[in-house]
């Protein structure tokens, strides 16, 4: 990998510099207000960036912290967000005649940087991290560069993580979609077919010019003339050439297959944890996993009042109706 990362980290600081609407700008400000001077940054990313729509929809939120036992006033919380993070909060505000809906996970500082580097159990956050993010709010010029590097690294391991997969000549939008796609299989995604293809689809150009800087001297940009006439009518981005070895794309193979393993154990935790962490947040989940995969399931009112007991058998019921891929 390039030790220069200057191309990335353009990318990365016009990114979190972009404007975001009023809405976003006032949640942001509604969770500093609510857990105070613990938050160094509020992280806005998402579906509601990448198309510029807010009215009407859940905005997503990593509000950065000092330190977990800062940010919150329980000592169980903090304890449970180290345990298993992130804790994530949801909130409604009112808001120029309409209601914001926005919903936080918490991380630390510390744990930002350390999770979006290859040493990771798993790649929750920097697999999130490499798509595009805004920052509406950071303390100060310091913890700005802390959050710009995070993000440049992100973007770096997943592109290392995801190239010994490939094969000897592969174009940016194999490279990221294939990214995207291993991600969610740690977890048991509610989405659709086609969902790491919309991701890329977005921000073709971005991914491109990320691939180019963060392959650096491990693969080598094809010229357009020797790249197939397929790819470019598909835009899917340049192609590279790499030396693909037999032996790495194994290790690899097996990495991911320990992800997985991982990352599906957490992932049932943290639903399970993150029903109990906000108001109606049973319900929300199951609206959330409603609108990715079409399946609906009601709740009773028992579990409603026992989200943690209720949640092993609501996610194998889903699971069977298929809602988990």
């Amino acid at each position: 990998m390039s030790d220069d990362g200057a191309e990335i980290a353009g990318i990365i600081e016009s990114e979190l510099e972009q404007p975001v609407s009023a809405a976003v700008v006032a949640a942001a400000e509604e969770i500093r207000r609510r857990h105070g001077e613990a938050v160094q940054a509020c992280l806005f990313y998402g579906s509601c960036l990448r198309d510029g729509r807010d009215e009407g929809r859940v905005l997503d939120f990593y509000a950065l912290a000092d330190s977990y036992r800062a940010f919150h006033d329980s000592r169980v919380m903090a304890f449970l967000n180290r345990l298993v993070p992130p804790n994530v909060y949801y909130l409604e505000m009112p808001f120029q005649g309409r209601t914001v809906r926005a919903k936080y996970a918490v991380i630390s500082m510390a744990a930002l940087a350390r999770d979006s580097s290859p040493a990771a159990l798993v790649p929750t956050i920097w697999a999130r991290m490499a798509q595009p993010c805004a920052l509406p709010y950071a303390r100060n010029g310091e913890v700005r560069a802390r959050v710009r590097d995070a993000l440049v690294q992100a973007v770096r391991t997943t592109v290392s993580q995801t190239l010994p997969l490939l094969p000897p000549r592969f174009s940016a939008s194999e490279l990221w979609t294939r990214a995207f796609r291993e991600s969610y299989r740690t977890e048991f995604r509610a989405e659709r077919v086609g969902r790491s293809e919309v991701l890329h689809g977005a921000a073709v150009e971005r991914y491109a010019r990320l691939s180019a800087g963060a392959l650096g001297a491990e693969a080598r940009q094809v010229s357009q003339a020797a790249a197939s006439d397929a790819a470019a009518r598909a835009g899917e981005g340049p192609s590279f050439d790499h030396a693909a070895d037999p032996g790495r794309r194994r290790t690899a193979e097996r990495r991911w297959y320990w992800r997985r393993q991982a990352g599906r154990c957490l992932h049932v935790l943290r639903l399970i944890k993150n029903a109990h962490t906000f108001t109606d947040g049973l319900d929300y989940v199951l609206w959330k996993i409603e609108t990715h995969s079409g399946i609906r399931t009601e709740p009773t009112a028992w579990q409603r009042r026992h989200p943690l007991l209720a949640a092993p058998g609501l996610a194998w019921r889903l699971y069977r109706k298929g809602a988990f891929r």
